[in-house]
């Protein structure tokens, strides 16, 4: 098919959905990873304490995990566009804000609005990924949207370093630009593949067996652990990076690592199916994230942080797949099932930080990696009862 495909009439061109899903998911998370990265900066400059650096990622996740099931929902009522559409303008609009902001409470309130862009913009979308596909092509379209959002994972935070000691303020007005692109390739470009459903089912179907759907609940355990331990490492770790001397340019490119591992992580996970339902893989993934967890809390070399966070993003790229894909293979209504996935790992995002925060405003910066370590011990212990079980999971209301 070729990439560009154009209307009937007129002079509009238009992505086919197959470049969609490899730009829409890759333009959200390059301007939240830009801003992500320097917003943390502009709170040290401003004499934050961890708790509040903490709060930031909180009051974000918080937001998209209380409501990513409801426009999961609202997806399958009244289709995807309608909901990503507003996503990218809220977001610019948060972002020229936070270019002229001083004030802590200030920061800490635009979180608010980029939480609800995200919960408008990531079940939707990954709804819309997952429409009309099945086997190898639903593997294949989320093999896509995983790529896609970790290369901008990779990207955003060496871009926004870069820009950052430009001029501090800079990378702001560059996320709002990429904001209001989005927003314009989203409007002219995005088509609802299937016709809303006029009521939503009052209760998820599923397809697959008892020992599937553990899986399932196995893996949503540990994408909850390894969004705590990223949360820390977005929120905490550049603070621990300053006081050790490091430039904001070698931060962006240190945190840039968890990108590239993801990345590399989900190219070789789409060409295999070795991983489906096998809990060797699930659970090994999670012994490079308790690895990567002690060398953060003992390391002072940016060769060894660099190497913690290869460790980290390959974890995570088994759990976030195993995650979506589990989520939208077995669960019949796409939407709900995207919009419990992301608000399971947004309740790692929201606790990580502002966890860790205490922890490294009481005891030290160091504290939090120790406190991710026995997060995801504790993680692997539930996931390894689920998977040991053989009976009827619960269904979800």
């Amino acid at each position: 098919m070729p990439f560009f495909v154009s209307r009937e009439r007129g002079f509009v061109l238009q992505l086919n959905e197959r470049a969609l899903i490899w730009i829409g998911p890759f333009g959200m998370d390059l301007i939240f990873s830009i801003y992500y990265l320097a917003a943390p900066l502009i709170l040290i400059g401003l004499k934050a304490n961890p708790v509040e650096l903490g709060l930031v990622g909180t009051i974000t996740s918080a937001v998209h995990m209380g409501m990513a099931h409801i426009t999961g929902r609202l997806s399958d009522r009244f289709g995807r566009r309608r909901l990503l559409i507003s996503a990218p303008l809220l977001f610019a609009a948060s972002c020229l804000l936070m270019a002229s902001a001083q004030e802590i409470k200030f920061i800490l309130a635009l979180s608010v609005i980029n939480g609800l862009c995200m919960t408008l913009y990531w079940p939707p979308f990954q709804a819309w990924v997952a429409d009309q596909q099945t086997g190898p092509g639903l593997a294949r379209n989320i093999g896509d949207f995983n790529m896609s959002w970790t290369a901008a994972n990779l990207t955003g935070p060496i871009l926004s370093g870069f820009l950052y000691s430009l001029y501090p303020r800079l990378p702001f007005f560059v996320a709002a630009t990429l904001a209001l692109a989005l927003f314009l390739l989203i409007f002219t470009c995005v088509r609802d593949r299937t016709p809303p459903a006029a009521e939503g089912p009052k209760q998820i179907e599923v397809k697959g067996d008892a020992s599937q759907l553990n899986f399932l609940y196995a893996t949503w355990v540990a994408n909850f652990a390894s969004w705590f331990v990223i949360g820390n490492a977005r929120y905490q770790f550049p603070k621990l990076a300053h006081e050790l001397n490091t430039s904001a340019q070698w931060i962006g490119l240190l945190l840039g690592c968890v990108g590239f591992a993801m990345f590399s992580g989900f190219f070789i996970l789409r060409r295999s199916e070795l991983w489906h339902f096998n809990k060797r893989h699930l659970l090994g993934a999670q012994f490079l994230a308790l690895a990567a967890t002690l060398l953060i809390s003992w390391a002072n070399s940016p060769g060894l942080f660099a190497l913690a966070f290869i460790l980290l993003g390959t974890s995570c790229s088994v759990t976030y797949y195993s995650s979506l894909y589990y989520a939208v293979h077995l669960l019949k209504a796409k939407g709900k099932g995207s919009g419990l996935h992301e608000s399971i790992l947004g309740s790692g995002a929201v606790l990580g930080p502002i966890l860790g925060g205490i922890a490294a405003q009481y005891i030290g910066l160091r504290a939090p990696y120790l406190l991710c370590f026995g997060v995801l011990l504790l993680a692997m212990a539930v996931e390894w009862v689920l998977l040991a079980f053989r009976g009827h999971p619960p269904s979800f209301k």
